[in-house]
């Protein structure tokens, strides 16, 4: 596949999905490097694959949801044998909807990440992703006002290394709302920082707070 950069003076906004997966039949070639250069704005549901023989998928500016929806644009990666790179703040400004890594060799967070949940674990299948690393950086799955926490589930071949990791329940103006569920999977040695995934407290002493999301390490 050929490989796609995007550069934006302000911004990229992302109107279309990225494919730049490699031919099949015989022996593949690799798939194509996508290097987004600039900040990159979702304004819809995207997906951006390399293809399953390679071709990295690099974030060098913030990436973000357009406004007035935050927690709603999803955003699927698929890197097969090539890497994953966050070098900026996901979500900082619009946080993102469904955040799902399909496959990649090493994914690296080298910012804050806020995002409705994360889901790095092929659906509870066989791990796609030789390492994951988001040391000293939080990955935030806590959601709007009245809305429970977001799922943070990541599963691995080889190392798993986690920054802070926080799925609480949102704000309540009544009724607590419970936690995400954290379900963190290494082949090889999985180093954590602090996880938090509380219940949020209910509005007033007559509301009941919500659940604590279960931990699987």
């Amino acid at each position: 596949g050929g490989a796609v950069t995007l550069t934006g003076a302000t911004k990229v906004v992302l109107g279309g999905n990225i494919d730049t997966s490699a031919g099949a039949n015989g022996t593949p070639g690799t798939g194509g490097t996508v290097t987004v250069a600039s900040a990159l704005e979702l304004n819809g549901n995207r997906t951006i694959t390399t293809g399953v023989t390679g071709g990295n998928i690099i974030f060098n500016g913030t990436l973000d949801g357009d406004a007035g929806q935050a927690f709603n644009r999803t955003l699927g990666l698929t890197a097969g044998t090539g890497n994953i790179d966050f070098n900026q703040a996901v979500g900082g400004t619009v946080q993102l909807g469904t955040v799902t890594i399909n496959q990649a060799a090493t994914v690296d967070v080298d910012a804050a990440f806020k995002a409705a949940e994360l889901l790095a674990n092929n659906g509870g299948g066989a791990a796609n992703i030789t390492t994951f690393d988001s040391a000293g950086f939080a990955i935030t799955t806590t959601r709007g006002t009245d809305a429970v926490g977001g799922d943070v589930k990541v599963k691995t071949t080889g190392a798993l290394t986690l920054g802070d990791v926080v799925s609480t329940g949102g704000t309540a103006t009544a009724a607590g709302q419970a936690a995400g569920v954290v379900d963190v999977n290494a082949g090889t040695t999985l180093t954590t920082a602090n996880i938090t995934a509380k219940g949020s407290d209910g509005a007033t002493a007559g509301d009941n707070g919500g659940a604590g999301g279960a931990v699987t390490l």
